[in-house]
């Protein structure tokens, strides 16, 4: 069988942000990888309880790629001390599907314009 290259696969990754594409990001990856979850929203501390880790913990432990949720500011957020050490291991939603699936695309992102956009390009 052909070894894999990708660089997510078997990996110790941190999903900071468990918003929409902080959960997807952690449903994709979690049998791929072994994944740990960070959130320091109060609301989802209750909805992720058991999965979740601690700030403690999580300064702890030695990632080999963190994926951000697109709404955290990397430069003021609880964790930016972590993130700044930790930049070159920095990742998105994005680079996770994309590096699994090569095929040429185009991705769209954002709050407003997307259909529009996708109408234009179509």
């Amino acid at each position: 069988m052909k070894k894999s290259n990708n660089i997510f696969l078997g990996k110790k990754i941190l999903i900071y942000g468990l918003g929409k594409s902080g959960i997807s990001s952690y449903k994709f990856l979690k049998n791929k990888a072994k994944v740990y979850l960070f959130d320091d929203n109060p609301k989802i501390k209750v909805k992720f309880n058991k999965k979740l880790i601690s700030s403690r913990e999580l300064l702890k432990t030695n990632y080999d790629r963190i994926i951000i949720s697109p709404g955290i500011n990397i430069l003021n957020c609880k964790l930016s001390k972590f993130l700044h050490k930790n930049f070159s291991n920095i990742y998105t939603d994005l680079d996770v599907f994309c590096s699994f699936y090569k095929n040429e695309r185009i991705t769209i992102t954002g709050t407003n314009g997307k259909s529009t956009t996708a109408k234009i390009l179509h």
